[in-house]
């Protein structure tokens, strides 16, 4: 083996492009899409969940679509206010976070390519998930 082919051996080739790449190539992959974890405050027989405009605005869903599916999710009545959401009875915070995961994980990550950039489609009674970013369209259960 001569000088000229030790010089171009794809290792060392391999090895001095990764060198010349940023650093931050490397890095982990930061999660763009962080759901906030819901501020639960129990008072009484009500629980408000005080950040749940903040949650529906990460998730890019209509509080009326969220507040109806952790509802039926608890079996309680309750009422969207200006930021809040209030529900009759006393539920946890592990509880309404675990409902809010659960809405995400059905109705707002792609099921084809686990990207958050979707919508919520009606067509004949029926709802689909449409993802902006694969162009997927899955159907959903009824909320």
């Amino acid at each position: 083996m001569t000088s000229e082919q030790n010089y171009y051996n794809y290792e060392w080739l391999l090895n001095r492009a990764y060198s010349s790449l940023p650093k931050k190539a490397f890095m982990k992959r930061k999660e763009r899409f962080v759901i906030p974890r819901a501020e639960v405050i129990i008072s009484g027989k009500k629980t408000f969940i005080t950040n749940f405009k903040q949650i529906c605005e990460t998730v890019n869903r209509d509080p009326k679509i969220v507040l109806k599916f952790l509802l039926k999710e608890l079996g309680s009545p309750g009422e969207f206010t200006d930021q809040a959401a209030i529900i009759q009875g006393e539920f946890p915070s592990k509880t309404i976070n675990t409902l809010v995961n659960r809405f995400v994980k059905d109705y707002v990550i792609c099921p084809v390519c686990n990207s958050p950039d979707t919508i919520l489609i009606k067509e004949r009674k029926i709802m689909y998930l449409k993802c902006m970013a694969c162009g997927a369209t899955s159907p959903v259960r009824p909320i």
